[in-house]
């Protein structure tokens, strides 16, 4: 296959125009100008659109009506053609706290779906929000589901799901809470600071243990102060951490996303959707971990009115991040492939370059998505192309 495009934007720079040849699911040659005279047959051309790579979201607990902790490994199906939509090649299903046998099971079916082939974004693990999160920070997470951190437990856990779970976030703070981020990080899973009442100093001790994410920067977290600058203030400041953002406009004001950006760089910042099981969907009842949740105006909410994940769309926040953080279209896109690559020691993904995965979006002029390609296959075209 031969994609003929009017901009690629590559790592360095944007090429207009240019041309990609892949072969074996793989990014064999990109050109700028035509493509080589002779394989004419086999061009696939889109003189207004703009190849970027495939987006990597490392947050979605469902989207299409499905519920990643509430439903069987063929449902997975439909939320990856919805995902495909949307431009993700890739991503995590994400597990909300529940009781700790429903988690495990739960991450057990994204496990099975991982092994389903043929049209689909890749399923890369999974990522545990919970259940070690602080009460005060809870959110949509139910009380009753949090637990106290378990080195055991959450080992037990890693064997059972069989080197599947990439990500877990925890609130540091709690006790317990240390040795169990660094035994996450002794067996490669990226241990993530989220729902938490930590400080300043206790988000940059727990980068010290091995923590690398900050799940959903400033949502379910202390603020920043002044004179306390919270686990927000930690995040930013801790260049070692990677921050993920929901730039949705409605988790984080725009002028916060600018702040982000401007403060920790965008080259650690990892847009997420955080996307439900209503994503994709009109406006109704939905389910999150198996809780009701209503979506009205593109809002999720509990019946108390509090936030329940959302409704975005990864190429949204592609472009709700350039405009919020006043940067082009190529960082922000990097905040979207290759930042969450990188995070996840994806070496062949997240950039267009030779011999990675040809994992290939092209968009529109305003960002929508005309074609989606997984190893070189499609696996969403819209209508007409």
């Amino acid at each position: 296959m031969i994609l003929s495009i009017g901009t690629i934007v590559a790592p360095d720079r944007n090429i207009s125009p240019g041309f990609v040849i892949v072969e074996h699911g793989r990014v064999v040659r990109v050109g700028a100008g035509e493509p080589p005279s002779g394989r004419a047959d086999n061009v696939l051309r889109f003189p207004d659109g703009t190849l970027i790579p495939g987006m990597i979201d490392l947050q979605v607990n469902g989207g299409a009506g499905v519920d990643c902790s509430r439903c069987v490994p063929e449902e997975y199906d439909v939320l990856g053609r919805y995902l495909a939509g949307t431009g993700v090649t890739a991503y995590l299903p994400t597990i909300i706290s529940a009781p700790l046998e429903d988690m495990r099971r739960s991450a057990e079916t994204a496990v099975a779906a991982m092994g389903r082939r043929g049209g689909l974004p890749e399923i890369l693990g999974v990522h545990l929000e919970g259940p070690y999160l602080n009460p005060l920070r809870r959110g949509a997470h139910q009380a009753q589901d949090l637990r106290h951190p378990s080195v055991p437990e959450i080992l037990e856990t890693l064997r059972r799901l069989r080197g599947a779970v990439r990500v877990v976030t925890l609130a540091p703070e709690l006790e317990g809470a240390q040795p169990v981020v660094r035994a996450l990080a002794a067996q490669g899973v990226v241990p993530a600071v989220g729902h938490t009442d930590a400080d300043y100093d206790e988000v940059r001790a727990a980068a010290q243990w091995g923590a690398r994410l900050v799940t959903h920067v400033f949502n379910a977290m202390r603020g920043l102060h002044h004179r306390e600058p919270g686990a927000a203030g930690g995040a930013l400041l801790t260049r070692s951490l990677v921050l993920s953002v929901i730039a949705d406009g409605i988790h984080v004001h725009p002028a916060v996303v600018g702040l982000i950006a401007r403060v920790a760089g965008t080259g650690r910042v990892a847009l997420i959707t955080d996307a439900i099981s209503g994503a994709g969907m009109e406006r109704g009842s939905f389910t999150l971990g198996g809780r009701p949740v209503e979506v009205r105006d593109g809002v999720p909410r509990l019946p108390d009115g509090t936030l329940a994940g959302s409704v975005l769309r990864m190429n949204r926040a592609v472009r709700n991040f350039a405009d919020a953080a006043e940067v082009g279209l190529r960082e922000a896109v990097q905040s979207a492939t290759l930042v969450p690559a990188r995070l996840l020691g994806l070496a062949r993904k997240g950039q267009i370059v030779e011999g990675c995965d040809a994992d290939l979006v092209v968009l529109d002029r305003e960002g929508a998505v005309f074609l989606t390609l997984v190893a070189g296959q499609v696996v969403y075209a819209r209508h007409g192309v």
